[in-house]
């Protein structure tokens, strides 16, 4: 507004309402990977068109949020995506490349000057290297949030096999313990003698398999 830069103040305002936009549609529920394709590619293509028109200034302000761009859409989408993304960048600079080495004349947007740039980067590149940071922990934390909870659901599954585990043997052991009970009514020394093998075998097996357990 200082600079009174017709571009800037069209296209500022659109980049943030597109912000705003996606926060909603997080708070509606709408899948992020939709909700971040939606948002990299909209904080791509305008700082892009606003460049173009701003002399083709390829400055801080306009590199680091076309970074935080693509690592948002390598967060929230895919790899592929992020590439895709690049490639797009990449072919932009190309084409500044060109128009600046053929000294190709494009319409510049009145309000533009380099010394206005100079004094709005270090506002813009402090802010969005505080976002850079704010999203790096975030995804991290995030990272090591899911590999927590994966671990406790193998941990459960595993005690849930040790229980199975255990209630088998432990059923085991009281129907030979059942039996041997009758063989003692019975008189029947063989069948006590056979019962108690049982039991014992099953007793071994369960401790083994606790053993086990507790070295894995």
């Amino acid at each position: 507004m200082l600079s009174r830069n017709t571009v800037n103040m069209i296209i500022i305002p659109m980049i943030i309402l597109d912000l705003a936009v996606c926060l909603l549609l997080l708070r509606k529920g709408v899948n992020a990977r939709t909700v971040g394709l939606f948002g990299s590619f909209s904080t791509l293509v305008l700082p892009v068109l606003s460049s173009f028109l701003n002399n083709q200034d390829l400055g801080p302000k306009y590199t680091l949020i076309w970074v935080m761009s693509i690592l948002i859409c390598y967060i929230t989408v895919n790899l592929f995506t992020a590439l895709i993304w690049s490639l797009i960048l990449c072919a932009y600079l190309i084409a500044v490349a060109w128009i600046k080495i053929n000294n190709v004349m494009i319409f510049v947007t009145p309000g533009y000057s380099s010394a206005s740039q100079y004094l709005a980067n270090p506002f813009t590149v402090g802010m969005y290297l505080l976002f850079f940071i704010r999203a790096l922990g975030q995804y991290y934390r995030n990272l090591i949030s899911m590999e927590q909870m994966r671990t406790a659901e193998k941990q459960k599954q595993h005690l849930s096999l040790i229980n199975q585990h255990l209630t088998k043997q432990f059923l085991l052991v009281k129907g030979f313990s059942a039996s041997g009970k009758t063989a003692i009514i019975k008189g029947e020394p063989e069948l006590l003698e056979s019962c108690f093998s049982e039991i014992e075998k099953h007793c071994g097996s369960a401790i083994d398999y606790l053993n086990d357990s507790q070295g894995k």
